[in-house]
């Protein structure tokens, strides 16, 4: 079962995931994960996947058959990436890096939806569905509804998704303290008004996951840090009882 946790950069994607693996191990639940190798308690996915820090041009090459069986069954949203990859705002280099995030994320994704992984929960950090805070927002704009609309229904989605979300503020200083921001952010004013558009995206996804019934909110800036993870935790459980 594929659990993709996002959200805007900075809200604490990592550390959720790692506190809701201890959580989920605990309770002698099965876990792997897409984050650190430390975090990844599943043999059968290779470091390269498993450990953001260490994707390079191996787990590129490694992830490209998984991405094309993927889009082999789903074209439309191979067009719908490869065009919103074309025409958002930024740098060749910058689309370039997209374009191979986008490869590994629907790469892996794949990888994980086979039959060997049936009866293990994967916590995935920036998954599939994470691929649209880089092709539908920028520190310029957020892509129209419509087109956020759009995705939602072309992206093969997780079992389960998890949505973290926190204020502009608290994201922008987190992000500020971190220091490795992305190159499409020049200044504390681009960091400002890119925070402000994904906050934007997360938002309009909320509204279609509600309608849909699909997928969990955590606004953490009003939950506290035991009620967060015991709700992931619920969530997820839930859906292995299903």
């Amino acid at each position: 079962m594929i659990v993709e946790v996002t959200g805007p950069s900075g809200v604490g994607k990592s550390t959720f995931i790692r506190n809701l693996v201890r959580n989920l191990s605990g309770a002698r639940i099965l876990t792997g994960a897409i984050c650190t190798s430390d975090v990844n308690h599943c043999e059968m996915i290779p470091s390269y996947f498993s450990d953001l820090s260490k994707h390079n041009i191996k787990t590129d090459m490694a992830a490209l058959p998984w991405c094309f069986a993927l889009v082999l069954v789903n074209p439309k949203f191979l067009f719908f990436a490869l065009r919103g990859i074309i025409l958002i705002d930024g740098t060749i280099s910058a689309k370039i890096a997209m374009l191979r995030s986008f490869i590994r994320k629907a790469g892996i994704y794949r990888f994980l939806k086979r039959k060997r992984f049936s009866g293990i929960t994967i916590l995935v950090d920036e998954g599939l569905f994470h691929s649209a805070h880089n092709f539908l927002c920028s520190p310029n704009s957020c892509a129209s509804a419509n087109r956020v609309s759009d995705f939602f229904r072309l992206c093969p989605r997780p079992d389960r998704l998890i949505l973290l979300m926190s204020s502009e503020k608290k994201l922008v200083d987190q992000l500020l303290l971190r220091g490795d921001l992305s190159p499409r952010i020049s200044g504390e004013n681009t960091l400002i008004n890119f925070v402000k558009h994904s906050r934007r995206l997360f938002e309009l996804f909320d509204k279609l996951c509600r309608s849909t019934d699909f997928g969990l909110l955590i606004d953490l800036d009003v939950t506290d840090e035991f009620d967060l993870i015991a709700l992931g935790a619920d969530f997820v459980k839930t859906k292995q009882v299903a």
